[in-house]
């Protein structure tokens, strides 16, 4: 399967830096976190294998921490991350599904319209990353 995810799309491979962060409410389409500091990492590598930190600066709080180990391939139009463990141990176990995007040396992935577990309302949510 590795090799499936590197033959089907090798710009997924290497590091990437948080550079964006888009997330709109379908009900109202109000932006959400506008205000909000977000950085992270995502890096591919060759053996399938995956990982990702997101954190989210809230001021005079503890940061939120999003943080995933996985397995990623390719279907059609998506990046599929089996989660192998999570720091939200509900993640462990799942399939997150990514939409994906390259453009120039930015990649742009997004989550299928779901319930936000930040905002608790339905959203529609882009990552967008830089190559480092």
């Amino acid at each position: 399967m590795a090799e499936q995810a590197v033959q089907a799309d090798p710009r997924f491979l290497g590091c990437w830096k948080l550079v964006g962060v888009d997330r709109e409410e379908i009900a109202t389409g109000r932006k959400l976190d506008v205000d909000t500091r977000q950085t992270g990492y995502i890096s591919y590598t060759p053996d399938g294998g995956m990982l990702v930190v997101i954190a989210r600066h809230l001021d005079g709080k503890d940061d939120e921490v999003t943080a995933y180990a996985a397995r990623w391939h390719i279907e059609g139009d998506t990046v599929i991350h089996d989660v192998d463990y999570a720091v939200r141990a509900p993640w462990t176990g799942t399939r997150q599904v990514r939409g994906y995007r390259f453009h120039g040396n930015r990649l742009t992935l997004s989550p299928p319209v779901s319930e936000d577990y930040i905002h608790g309302s339905v959203t529609r949510r882009s990552l967008e990353w830089e190559k480092v």
